[in-house]
């Protein structure tokens, strides 16, 4: 039996409004997951994004961050996380944790990126991915069952397969050979899965891969649908290719994967690509971008994002944006977050990440209010 329970309220098309329940706790989708990489999202308090003094009371608290296997597992490795009494215990986070698994990791500090000599920081093969620590050169090795094992001595929630993330302009051929391995690979950490599901605090879901080449895709949700057993990922996502090739994947796979699983769009946290995948069906995303651009100095607005050290905004003593009540808006000006910015202050940066992060958060609380509203009721 399924230890996640995920529940269809209602739909509007592909859209759906849910709730997923997961040992004792839950959360409401569509929803954004705020990215907390290193167990702690960048310059913010926790707490903030459970408290309706800062996101807004008119929001539900945010139920479900991520956590990075490859980061925590070489600082300050798993052992310790495990000692400390488990992730959530050891960052104080009273939610749900998902961590990936390092996939992309693998993909976005090793095999994309070379030693002087040439060598690619990270290799893989059927049974192993061995990459170089970022901070002292060692190397390490994940292979499919031991990130599986390291993300239980997380306490993970929500755990991811090791997959092989595609990088944008290879050939047909070299997809069909990665994905090939992502899908041997789920079937391992499944197998090795079934013998702890009962004894360990998370699910597994596996991730779609396929690159831009929709037949892949296609074979590669139905291999994995028949292993995903209680939700399923599609990844290789907002990895360099074009928009229209993003878009494209989101609206091909999206209505194929298992209606009754919550699927999980890997990598996504703009305000234009979620509404768009949630139309086509998903309901789970994340991102760093939020967190990013607040740190360097930019905002979510209906127009996209904008740049605080603008010097229009200077002088302009309105908030951010007149539909956000977050603490951000409520209470500070774009004057005095540009004054913030220009003198490099981290308040700036943690008040603009602040804002980032409800801005999506509210997107997808309006959209899941809409189904609940006008959608057909399940």
């Amino acid at each position: 039996m399924s230890k996640l329970q995920f529940t269809i309220h209602a739909t509007k098309w592909h859209a759906r409004a849910g709730t997923v329940t997961l040992n004792g706790k839950t959360f409401q989708t569509p929803c954004f997951m705020p990215v907390g990489t290193k167990a702690t999202i960048k310059w913010l308090i926790l707490d903030i994004l459970r408290d309706p003094h800062y996101i807004g009371e008119d929001l539900p608290p945010i139920d479900i961050i991520l956590a990075n296997t490859y980061h925590l597992y070489l600082r300050p490795g798993s052992k310790l996380i495990k000692e400390a009494g488990g992730l959530h215990k050891f960052e104080n986070w009273p939610g749900l944790i998902l961590t990936d698994s390092g996939g992309f990791q693998a993909f976005s500090l090793g095999l994309s990126k070379t030693t002087k000599s040439g060598k690619p920081l990270a290799s893989l093969s059927e049974d192993w991915v061995k990459f170089k620590s970022i901070h002292d050169g060692a190397f390490h090795m994940f292979t499919p069952e031991g990130t599986v094992d390291i993300q239980a001595e997380f306490g993970s929630d929500i755990m991811m397969v090791l997959d092989v993330c595609s990088p944008p302009g290879i050939s047909d051929k070299k997809f069909r050979r990665q994905m090939q391995m992502t899908h041997r690979r789920a079937k391992r950490q499944y197998d090795h899965m079934e013998k702890v599901y009962d004894k360990v605090n998370g699910v597994l879901f596996p991730i779609v891969q396929g690159g831009t080449n929709l037949e892949l895709r296609k074979e590669s949700v139905e291999f994995l649908s028949k292993l995903a057993k209680d939700g399923i990922a599609v990844g290789g996502v907002s990895v360099g290719e074009p928009q229209e090739k993003i878009q494209q994947v989101i609206e091909f796979t999206g209505p194929k994967l298992p209606k009754e699983k919550p699927r999980y769009l890997m990598g996504i946290g703009d305000p234009i690509n979620i509404p768009y995948a949630i139309a086509n069906g998903f309901d789970m995303f994340d991102c760093v971008l939020p967190t990013r651009l607040g740190r360097h100095g930019m905002f979510y607005t209906d127009q996209w994002y904008q740049k605080i050290g603008w010097a229009k905004f200077k002088n302009d003593h309105s908030k951010l944006t007149e539909n956000c009540n977050c603490y951000t808006c409520r209470n500070f000006s774009k004057a005095y977050l540009h004054h913030l910015h220009k003198e490099r202050e981290m308040l700036g940066a943690s008040l603009l990440s602040l804002h980032n992060i409800v801005y999506l958060h509210r997107l997808v609380q309006n959209i899941r209010e809409d189904i609940l509203a006008t959608g057909t009721t399940t």
